[in-house]
């Protein structure tokens, strides 16, 4: 019979696999089908309108080289406006469309109606046992990182 620990580090992983599995399914987002790298950009720029390049990767934890990459299919799509800084021509800037604005709105909602089972759960939890829970979770993310910068 497996440990506790074990039984907790397989439903994590299954919790993974799971919220993968979501992720790679493109959805319908306001009028415009998405994938989540595209949505998460969104939700980004909807979040900081006016954000540039170097902002985004380090908000979305990518590489700046994969942005250009995203940021092309979102103009493509007319999710999103380029523009430069007024005091800084090089710097480009992005906001979004409209359209975009819908696809954001969507997108809230998604996460609305997805978050609040699990806010109802980790609001039902003791104070201490949340901070336990989360400096748990930080650990594990940590600890993630560090394993994946020894590739």
């Amino acid at each position: 019979m497996p440990n506790q620990s074990q039984c907790v580090l397989d439903t994590m992983l299954r919790m993974i696999h799971k919220a993968s599995e979501i992720m790679a399914e493109p959805r319908v987002f306001g009028t415009e089908v998405l994938y989540a790298s595209e949505i998460h950009m969104i939700d980004v720029i909807g979040r900081n309108p006016g954000i540039h390049v170097t902002e985004i990767a380090n908000k979305l934890g990518i590489t700046k080289g994969a942005v250009p990459k995203i940021i092309g299919k979102l103009l493509q799509k007319d999710l999103i406006y380029r523009y430069q800084a007024e005091n800084n021509k090089k710097m480009v800037l992005f906001t979004l469309t409209p359209k975009g604005h819908m696809a954001f709105q969507s997108h809230t909602e998604f996460h609305k109606k997805l978050d609040q089972g699990i806010i109802k759960k980790f609001n039902s939890l003791q104070k201490s046992e949340l901070l336990m829970f989360h400096d748990i979770m930080h650990e594990v993310e940590d600890y993630i990182d560090k394993i994946g910068k020894e590739k």
